[in-house]
């Protein structure tokens, strides 16, 4: 529940801001497991201080390189795909997920410190909970049934 303050008012809540994309080669999209919690994980990462202000791919871009390594090269949608709630375990914080899809052209994907498994999921077959836990996992089911619905291709 919010917290409130003594006049009834609710306080104003501050909230990062992470980018995730639904990075493909072919039909299949990148899924990858954080090394320190074991739970799935999809490229991206939050915000930097003064990121705000410049376009989200750079953001995505610098992310991509630290993740996956600086060799790798992809087309991204500059529209957002949806934008829903997501707890950050590690460190517990409070944030926004902004999906976005993305499509590999280009390089070999060497995985960060962060990271110590990959895998291309099939879209048709892939099930999500044997990665994902909690808000990854409800955006990636969400990306699933949307893509199922013919809403995102």
């Amino acid at each position: 529940s919010p917290a409130c303050e003594e006049d009834g008012g609710l306080t104003p809540g501050f909230f990062q801001i992470t980018l995730k994309v639904m990075l493909h080669r072919g039909n299949a999209f990148l899924v990858l497991r954080d090394k320190q919690s074991g739970e799935g994980d999809l490229p991206g990462g939050r915000l930097s201080a003064g990121e705000i202000y410049r376009p989200w791919g750079v953001s995505i871009a610098r992310e991509i390189e630290e993740e996956l390594g600086p060799s790798v090269r992809f087309d991204l949608e500059s529209t957002p795909l949806f934008i829903q709630p997501h707890w950050i375990k590690n460190g517990g914080h409070e944030a926004l997920a902004v999906f976005f899809r993305g499509t590999l052209t280009a390089g070999d994907i060497q995985l960060s410190d962060e990271h110590d498994q990959m895998a291309w999921a099939d879209p048709d077959c892939f099930r999500p909970e044997t990665w994902f836990s909690d808000h990854l996992l409800e955006g990636v089911q969400r990306y699933l049934n949307a893509r199922e619905r013919r809403l995102i291709v």
